[in-house]
């Protein structure tokens, strides 16, 4: 920047104009060279005053408010350090934005997870799935949501994929919409098919039977249809050609699938019968007795009605036994009443049926009705003795007698009541 110093004065007079309005120009001597220099250097040059009433004023005396517009403009540092700090502000308020709405997200997620994740209602009744071989995980899951068993499908695949259930296995389940689905879950993984609960009980005949499976859900055409089929099965080789099922269907508690058919269930009752036959040796025992299989169930249903304890069993196995050898009628008064029931008429000793053995000698035709294995462990080692009577009194004791005339005294002093009954 130039260095202004003070020009030489002319050697003529200033002329200067008349004042006006009290208004008048200072000396140059009394002006800053200071503020004149820093105009200068900000201003750009000024075109001379021509006007007559304006005289001609020095360079060096020109007014400090000069017009700058078109002189270039400095950096406006107030407003730079404005934008920066807005700058900084914004980098840290959309992180935390950001932050807050995945925060926001994720709990908005776990509880709809959590949520759909409990039973869909308090509904109770099942509703049947059939689970596919080779189903996956999205399958069944889709599968539930449609028939309204879950809330979400898609929490219930997430449930199995990370829960580290990811098994199912194949099968009729029964699910109801009250069931969580941790639940659901567990019994997918475990194969825990619905099932139906038969219990066969020992002393039931095949019409007690059968009524028993209607009840379990099994349709009566369907159960009619089971018992009069033909089966081959081992335990059923020495079975008379024109006999039915009676006593063949082993007692015990059994669990089907949803869609097992009484074809299958009588199939699995036989294999139970023969396996407990073949445990013990059943087989080759009664034949040493002299009874076939079908014989020997013939007996045991009779010593099934007839008494329960183990013991007791045993001794009437003895009796009846004795009284086979010895030509005597068996007089089983549960013979008889097998009879009149299959035949749909009151119960009477003298009924005419081969089954009634007060009448006839023997054994009747068939079983009367299941057994109980232990009697029929029973007729294969029946007790020691020469008994050829027994009486069950009203003290819940079987009262054995050799003699017709001790039996006869058995039954007036212990069976008052039952035997009025018979």
């Amino acid at each position: 920047m130039d260095d202004f110093r003070p020009r030489q004065q002319p050697s003529r007079p200033l002329s200067v104009p008349p004042r006006t309005s009290g208004q008048g120009l200072q000396p140059v001597a009394q002006q800053s060279s200071k503020p004149l220099q820093q105009a200068r250097s900000q201003s750009a040059p000024q075109p001379p005053l021509t006007s007559a009433a304006t005289p001609s004023l020095p360079r060096a005396i020109a007014p400090p408010s000069l017009d700058l517009g078109d002189a270039p403009k400095g950096p406006e540092k107030p407003l730079k350090v404005h934008k920066k700090r807005s700058r900084k502000w914004l980098w840290i308020t959309i992180p935390l934005v950001i932050v807050g709405l995945l925060i926001i997200a994720v709990f908005s997620g776990l509880a709809w997870y959590n949520d759909a994740l409990q039973a869909k209602s308090s509904d109770e009744n099942p509703v049947k799935m059939e689970v596919q071989s080779g189903a996956s995980i999205d399958q069944v899951a889709q599968e539930l949501e449609e028939k309204s068993i879950i809330k979400s499908a898609l929490a219930f695949s997430l449930y199995m994929k990370f829960s580290g259930h990811a098994v199912i296995k194949t099968g009729s389940y029964l699910f109801a919409p009250n069931q969580r689905v941790s639940e659901i879950v567990q019994w997918l993984n475990d194969g825990k098919v619905s099932t139906r609960r038969v219990t066969i009980l020992p002393g039931q005949t095949l019409k007690q039977i059968a009524e028993t499976l209607v009840k379990d859900g099994f349709t009566a055409e369907s159960v009619t249809a089971a018992f009069a089929k033909k089966y081959e099965h081992k335990v059923l080789a020495d079975k008379p050609a024109d006999a039915n099922l009676e006593g063949y269907l082993f007692p015990e508690t059994y669990f089907v699938t949803i869609d097992s058919s009484p074809e299958e269930l009588i199939t699995t009752a036989l294999d139970e019968f023969e396996k407990r036959i073949d445990e013990d040796n059943l087989r080759a025992k009664l034949q040493a007795r002299g009874f076939s299989l079908y014989q020997g169930i013939t007996l045991a249903s009779i010593i099934t009605k007839e008494v329960t304890k183990v013991e007791d069993q045993q001794q009437v196995s003895q009796v009846f036994q004795t009284r086979l050898a010895k030509g005597i009628m068996l007089g089983s008064d549960v013979t008889y009443h097998y009879a009149a029931d299959m035949l749909g008429v009151e119960r009477s000793v003298n009924i005419d049926s081969p089954y009634n053995t007060r009448i006839h000698t023997g054994l009747p035709p068939g079983p009367i009705g299941n057994f109980n294995l232990s009697a029929l462990v029973a007729v294969a080692e029946p007790a020691q003795g020469d008994y050829l009577f027994f009486v069950a009194g009203d003290d819940g004791v079987t009262h054995f007698s050799r003699t017709i005339e001790e039996h006869e005294q058995n039954i007036q002093k212990y069976c008052q009541k039952l035997c009025s009954e018979a």
